[in-house]
């Protein structure tokens, strides 16, 4: 289940990073009193009573006014998006400063979204400024916490507040796989959605970054339902100079953490690049089912080392994800578009193999015969009993006389024997080791 999401949004200067520091425990945002410091979202995961979520500080919302600049309506908008894609909103006035017009329009815009709101009333830190807070009721989004983020005053009543308004978790359609289709901006993830489904679920531009949501979309496929998640480009952190963009790399993790199979999409004229390989080891750090597919395939000049040749210069760059199932495609003519399904369902079919426990260990005592281990770190390593502990991904148990007479390259020696033999195509395979 992914995490929820809280957003603090107000006017400017109110103490929104202020309370964002408070809540983590830690100066992540810069705290100023200038107003407009905050120029872009940042998102932290935290938790409070038991619940994990992600937190988002924004800069300051301005409605309306005659000095309002561009770069206040471009910071404005990425905290309204902010918004749209909260659970919780905490609304964080400043009882110093009073009720203001501006307050009074931020809080129209929160009742027309429906989103669950806390209202705060910030820097109550005097006897009179108790009373003043009461002023903030007229905002029509319930009883206002009065706190101090600067001192931490009746943060913990707030968090209760905030947590108690997640929304019950909705029982999702049963599918059969999810695949989250990766890539960064404008490498075709859109055109493959459409191509998939059938019909412009998502926007297709040629103007990269034009995906700011993840788009879930089901699909039936020989009798099976698989859930597609097109999701906005990841970028280099050096080009993100606006928040939404930031802030749709955060939606691009959440959607490898909700899928199995990653469909890493690959600019096949631009070649495999550098921010390629960030996303790619995202995905192998997940664990998660991966298929690559270079789209573009009709845009280059081809010969018989062409197709290959891609492959090399992908392991090249990328040299971590050599179990990954490949292949070309253009999803603009729908060339080689049949691969797809039926690459993601090999590897799901593989992701929730299991290996019988007396078949494993048999293999195990063979490979280990044929190559032993070396003395390392004081002893030699013995493997006592191996097992698969769990599927998607798998994961096999080396119990052993202790870990550190095992040498990385022969744990690696291991894992590479199992999946030539067992294949777990397109997954990783984790192996671990305790102690007998």
């Amino acid at each position: 289940m992914s995490l929820k999401t809280v957003v603090i949004v107000g006017r400017p200067n109110v103490g929104k990073s202020t309370l964002f520091n408070r809540i983590l425990g830690s100066r992540r945002s810069v705290v100023h009193e200038t107003a407009g410091v905050t120029r872009d979202r940042i998102c932290e995961i935290t938790d409070w009573a038991g619940h994990q979520f992600y937190l988002l500080d924004t800069g300051g919302i301005v409605p309306f006014g005659d000095e309002v600049t561009r770069f206040d309506k471009v910071v404005t908008q990425v905290a309204k998006d902010s918004i749209d894609e909260a659970d919780v909103v905490i609304f964080l006035v400043d009882v110093t400063g009073g009720l203001s017009t501006w307050d009074d329009a931020i809080a129209q815009h929160l009742r027309r979204t429906g989103k669950p709101v806390v209202v705060a009333v910030n820097k109550v830190e005097k006897e009179h400024h108790h009373y003043a807070a009461h002023e903030f009721n007229s905002l029509g989004l319930g009883d206002p916490f009065s706190i101090s983020a600067l001192h931490g005053h009746n943060i913990g009543d707030l968090l209760d507040r905030v947590v108690d308004g997640f929304p019950e978790g909705t029982e999702e359609h049963p599918c059969d796989c999810k695949v989250a289709i990766l890539g960064r901006p404008n490498v075709g993830k859109s055109t493959i959605l459409n191509l998939l489904t059938g019909k412009e679920d998502a926007i297709v531009s040629d103007i990269p970054g034009t995906t700011r949501d993840s788009i879930h979309t089901d699909i039936k496929w020989h009798g099976n339902t698989i859930r597609l998640i097109d999701t906005a480009g990841l970028r280099r952190k050096s080009r993100v100079d606006k928040a939404v963009e930031a802030f749709s790399n955060m939606r691009t993790v959440r959607a490898l953490e909700q899928c199995d199979i990653a469909l890493l999409v690959v600019d096949a004229e631009a070649g495999p690049v550098a921010q390629d390989s960030k996303i790619a080891g995202l995905i192998h750090n997940s664990g998660k089912g991966v298929v690559v597919a270079f789209n573009k395939w009709d845009l280059i000049e081809k010969d018989q080392s062409t197709h290959l040749g891609m492959w090399e210069r992908f392991c090249k760059e990328i040299p971590f994800l050599p179990y990954a199932p490949w292949f070309t495609l253009s999803a603009l003519t729908k060339q080689r578009s049949g691969k797809i399904m039926e690459m993601v369902w090999d590897v799901q079919q593989y992701r929730q193999k299991r290996i019988d426990t007396s078949e494993l260990n048999t293999f195990i005592d063979e490979i280990t015969k044929r190559q032993p281990a070396r003395f390392q770190s004081g002893g030699t390593g013995k493997i006592y009993f191996a097992t698969q502990a769990s599927t998607e991904p798998p994961v096999i148990i080396l119990s052993v006389n202790n870990p550190k007479f095992f040498a990385r390259n022969y744990l690696r020696y291991i894992n590479n024997q199992i999946r030539e033999h067992y294949k777990f195509t397109g997954n990783r395979i984790f192996v671990k080791m305790k102690k007998h």
